[in-house]
């Protein structure tokens, strides 16, 4: 058993991740519209992109990491 799997459970895994899918499909869509629609960028939507990519590396990583089999 990881570090990982010690703190949340699967389901509560589960979760965590889908949230966290939908919110950076909600966040990087406003980009998206605002460079199709030639409309300005708000600043926090750049801002709240920035911090969900930061969070999403050390997030990702102790999953993959977790998942490794160790010898």
């Amino acid at each position: 058993m990881s570090a990982l799997t010690e703190i949340l459970p699967a389901k509560g895994r589960a979760i965590a991740y889908s949230i966290y899918g939908f919110l950076g499909v909600g966040l990087g869509s406003i980009p998206v519209y605002c460079a199709a629609t030639d409309a300005i960028t708000p600043t926090w939507s750049l801002g709240a992109l920035a911090v969900y990519a930061f969070v999403g590396a050390p997030l990702f990583g102790a999953t993959a990491a977790s998942n490794t089999p160790s010898e």
